[in-house]
């Protein structure tokens, strides 16, 4: 069996705007679906363009020696775009081999240690502001009568851990905190957003109880914004704070986790088994976020899932992309002895569901994989193409 053709599919998705997905295909009609969605859509789709080159003609079941060809081929311009263009293409191959031989994938890497993926979700914020237009959403992650509601909600469906983020974070204040993908120059909080956020978080565990983990995610501050945060919310008894300082600050984060009580989770933003390993090494990190889509792909997610049990640390799933990104995200973690849990898009866009062949089943808080050859679930294009 041969390669034949690689496609990059665009699709309307949430917080990352473009789904970004790939179609292969090979000389025996066998067809996989794989996803790389990140910022930057439509420039990760030319990327999958540019690196299809390199796998057209190969077998899609030497899925080692074709990460390597691609990521060798990217070694001047490594970054985020190519390592999830390389995700993408290298997911729609583990697809296609869980079809040839008859087998879901999480089968194909060790099988289950799970028998399902416990899942987080977001409040006062995130997927919380999906449903509204942009300035009630942001109104919403700081009002808490939306918050309680939010809460309630996310209780009675058997959810057990929930993020939260920056109070004002969506809003322009002084020119110190911007409005989500402003121009942020100094990454610095006012000691006035630090008492709100510190009285929101105290906010959500009233709502939540004591049983409800809450995770904070900072997507990285400045040394001293990030230190008086910590300081501000060590007594919530946070599961983790994430991404305080920005990931390749080393210096700086191992200070910081001297001088707080909270365990540091990193980094939804590194990429592939080696630089995940040196953050680990440097004994800065307590929880290991990784993303399927982000990070080079399947295997280099088992990889570092494995550095990261080596050391006796747990793993957490980022997963903010579209419903095929839950479903593989959610094969590798069944197959992981040191998972956490896995973040998942509650609510989502209202087409969620319609763009894969059958919708996603979240129970108790839990999503739930079938036991179907791949990834169980194939792409409706033409369901896509209504969303471009």
């Amino acid at each position: 069996m041969k390669i034949t053709k690689v496609t990059p599919i665009l699709g309307q998705g949430n917080i990352c705007a473009s789904w970004v997905f790939v179609k292969v295909e090979t000389d025996e009609g066998v067809i996989g679906y794989g996803e790389g969605t990140r910022h930057a859509g439509p420039v990760i789709a030319e990327a999958i363009l540019w690196l299809a080159s390199y796998v057209v003609g190969k077998s899609p079941f030497d899925l080692e020696a074709l990460y390597a060809t691609m990521f060798k081929a990217t070694h001047y311009t490594w970054g985020a775009i190519f390592s999830c263009a390389i995700s993408a293409i290298e997911t729609a191959l583990w697809d296609i081999k869980g079809k040839v031989l008859g087998k879901p994938v999480y089968e194909l890497l060790g099988g289950r240690v799970w028998d399902n993926v416990r899942l987080y979700s977001h409040i006062g914020g995130g997927s919380q502001i999906i449903r509204m237009n942009v300035d009630d959403g942001a109104a919403a992650s700081d009002d808490l009568g939306a918050i309680k509601e939010r809460a309630q909600d996310l209780v009675s469906r058997g959810f057990t851990c929930v993020k939260t983020f920056q109070a004002g974070r969506y809003n322009v204040t002084e020119g110190n905190s911007a409005r989500l993908g402003d121009f942020w120059p100094n990454m610095h909080l006012h000691r006035n957003d630090i008492l709100a956020t510190a009285r929101k978080v105290e906010f959500i565990r009233d709502q939540v109880g004591d049983e409800l983990e809450i995770t904070f995610d900072a997507h990285g501050l400045n040394s001293v914004s990030a230190l008086r945060l910590a300081k501000a919310l060590e007594p919530f008894d946070l599961l983790w704070l994430e991404e305080p300082v920005h990931p390749y600050n080393l210096s700086a984060l191992k200070q910081l986790r001297t001088q707080t009580s909270i365990p540091i989770a990193m980094s939804e933003r590194l990429h592939a088994s080696t630089e995940f390993a040196e953050v680990i090494d440097t004994d800065a990190v307590d929880v290991v976020m990784a993303d399927v889509q982000w990070c080079g792909g399947v295997s280099q997610a088992k990889k570092i899932a494995a550095v990261a049990e080596s050391r006796y640390l747990p793993v957490t799933l980022h997963n903010c992309n579209s419903p095929l990104a839950s479903i593989i995200n959610a094969h590798v973690a069944m197959t992981l002895p040191n998972l956490l849990n896995m973040e998942f898009m509650d609510p989502d866009v209202p087409w969620r569901d319609e763009i894969i062949s059958e919708p996603l089943q979240v129970r108790n808080g839990h999503l739930i994989v079938n036991d179907k050859p791949g990834w169980g679930v194939d792409l409706d294009e033409d369901a896509l193409a209504r969303h471009p």
